[in-house]
């Protein structure tokens, strides 16, 4: 990793990092597809998205010496049947992307889900978010299939690569 990185913690998050963790988000929501929500969170929509999902899932952030610059969080796949599958989402500050920031992100991701006792990781990533791809790649996830013009963003249709990862035992 590079200087800006090289003091990178990963820790659960706690309610002091809302704001750093929505102006994240918020930057993705309005410059990438690493989101498919389309508008930004507000401070009070913020604090009812830290209440009904922030404080209810494995949530983590990367703290380095600038701060929180990343973000993670364990989803439980709600589809019938699929209770030992967890979806990830990892999101980087812009600034530092490509720093091994979400790598340690998502192995710190992988290792509690594990320990979680899930079975399998998914990932949605936009098929054409090259970095997400890369990250999940490089931490043994491979691509199952594309979900065909699946979402709607700036005014394009986008496709959505599922990608997974076993964990544990099998």
């Amino acid at each position: 990793m590079s200087g800006a990185t090289s003091k990178l913690t990963v820790r659960p998050a706690v309610p002091g990092d809302l704001a750093a963790i929505m102006g994240i988000y918020n930057w993705a929501v309005n410059q990438t597809f690493a989101t498919l929500d389309a508008e930004p969170l507000d401070s009070e929509e913020a604090r009812e998205w830290w209440d009904s999902h922030g404080s209810k899932s494995l949530l983590l952030v990367a703290e380095g010496e600038e701060g929180v610059i990343g973000w993670g969080r364990l989803l439980p796949w709600i589809r019938r049947g699929m209770s030992s599958t967890v979806e990830d989402l990892v999101y980087v500050d812009p600034l530092l992307q490509g720093q091994g920031v979400g790598k340690a992100l998502l192995k710190r991701l992988i290792e509690e889900a594990t320990a979680l006792g899930y079975r399998l990781m998914v990932a949605q990533v936009a098929a054409d978010n090259r970095g997400g791809k890369a990250l999940h790649e490089g931490l043994g996830f491979t691509e199952v299939g594309v979900l065909h013009e699946a979402a709607h963003k700036f005014n394009v249709w986008i496709d959505i690569t599922l990608m997974e990862r076993p964990l544990g035992k099998r």
